[in-house]
């Protein structure tokens, strides 16, 4: 029985390359030889057992060469498993390479037509979408040219457009950002999110952990092929960023509780505190104080640390972040048992729920000696109006013809 729409099942999903050590370069040389060329098997992907829900958004982060653009590919077919099986319900489009299912000497108009075939869209279908694709992709005045003359973000941008305007059940994104400039991100974000709400399934590729953290509800990460984690995605991405500090990976199949917190420990972090006017809280006003308040354990004497914070809304959207070294706020050593304070007047967050991550770092920031992720989380309650993470404290003013100008009225007020 086929799974839903949107639904992904992965039992035991392996594959394999093989690695030749040595060539023969001409037919002369193999005969001469006589002898097989030397070769070893490499796993690219290695006993994967995955579920994603039908409208889930799952992110796949890890390190070069950890498996997960084969992943990818074997999800959209393009790659046969060795070993395991996989099964996706409904429809799926995919934007994986960069140029990828483009005839270079064929034009964008043709290239469209004959991508969207690919996704079992008719002629007439591809009629009706095809000028919101073009203006996705804001190339009106370049679709009659050859794919081949495209720069790769007028590749990326088109590859996108079409993946994006096909409405499959599943779709399976590789690095789509990397090549787009901030607007076309915008607008990329903008279609991901209305994929989403019409019920979409996304499996998501990216090297930017904020990208990951604002589109995927969930998240894996491969190392050396094998899933090391599963779970939240900021759970996940905590598994993530110890690794990359620490340069060993996590056991495969390793839970992701219990991540928020890696480092060296050459200074650790000993308590961590959130203070408002009247001492400490978890809850504040907009427009008081916020002060963050470290207390700091160094095993010998350390030279020009940098202490950082950064606040993030509980879903992982980045809201601000900074440090000692951008602030040329300098702490020439820490010797012994050191407080550190960060303070915040005032607040300007609106009314939700933050979370607070803390780290002290080398001076060059190679080394991380000890760092908190998310490790506190605060709740600010409006005292203005407006709506949004942030209270801009606007003014509006009017000025009726003929008449004076109405003072300006300040709109952060208390």
């Amino acid at each position: 029985m086929a799974p839903e729409p949107g639904r992904i099942r992965l039992r035991g999903v392996s594959r394999t390359f093989r690695i030749l050590h040595e060539r023969n370069l001409t037919l002369k040389e193999t005969m001469l030889r006589r002898r097989r060329t030397a070769a070893t098997e490499l796993w690219a992907v290695r006993d994967i057992d995955l579920d994603v829900a039908p409208g889930e958004a799952l992110g796949v982060i890890g390190q070069n060469g950890s498996g997960k653009s084969t992943l990818l590919k074997l999800l959209a077919g393009i790659l046969p498993p060795h070993g395991g099986t996989i099964e996706i319900g409904g429809t799926v489009a995919s934007m994986l390479e960069l140029g990828a299912g483009f005839h270079p000497d064929f034009t964008g108009r043709e290239n469209v037509y004959m991508n969207a075939s690919i996704h079992n869209l008719s002629e007439r279908e591809v009629d009706e979408r095809f000028d919101d694709i073009v203006a996705f992709a804001e190339l009106e005045d370049f679709i009659d040219m050859p794919v081949r003359t495209y720069s790769s973000g007028m590749q990326m941008r088109l590859a996108f457009a079409i993946a994006s305007h096909v409405n499959p059940d599943v779709l399976l994104l590789d690095e789509v950002l990397a090549v787009g400039d901030e607007a076309f991100q915008r607008r990329c974000f903008g279609r991901i999110f209305d994929f989403r709400r019409r019920g979409g399934t996304l499996v998501f590729v990216s090297h930017d952990p904020a990208s990951v953290e604002r589109v995927c509800d969930r998240a894996i990460l491969l190392v050396g092929g094998e899933m090391a984690a599963e779970g939240d995605t900021q759970d996940v991405l905590a598994v993530y960023h110890r690794l990359l500090a620490g340069g060993e990976g996590p056991e495969p199949d390793a839970t992701a509780e219990g991540s928020r917190e890696w480092g060296t420990r050459e200074v650790s972090i000993a308590s961590v505190r959130l203070l408002g006017p009247e001492g400490p809280t978890s809850n504040f006003l907009s427009g008081g104080r916020l002060t963050i308040e470290m207390d700091l354990t160094p095993t010998r004497r350390l030279g020009t640390p940098i202490c950082g914070i950064a606040i993030h809304t509980v879903d992982g959207t980045p809201i601000y972040a900074t440090n000692t070294l951008m602030d040329s706020f300098a702490i020439d050593e820490i010797a012994g048992p050191t407080r550190v304070t960060f303070t915040i007047d005032p607040l300007h967050l609106h009314e939700g729920r933050f979370a607070v991550s803390v780290a002290v770092t080398s001076d060059d920031v190679s080394e991380v000696y000890h760092w908190l992720d998310r490790w506190l989380e605060f709740s600010v309650f409006q005292r203005t109006t407006g709506t949004g993470p942030v209270d801009l404290g606007g003014r509006w003013s009017m000025t009726a013809e003929g008449a004076a100008a109405q003072a300006p009225q300040s709109l952060s007020s208390s």
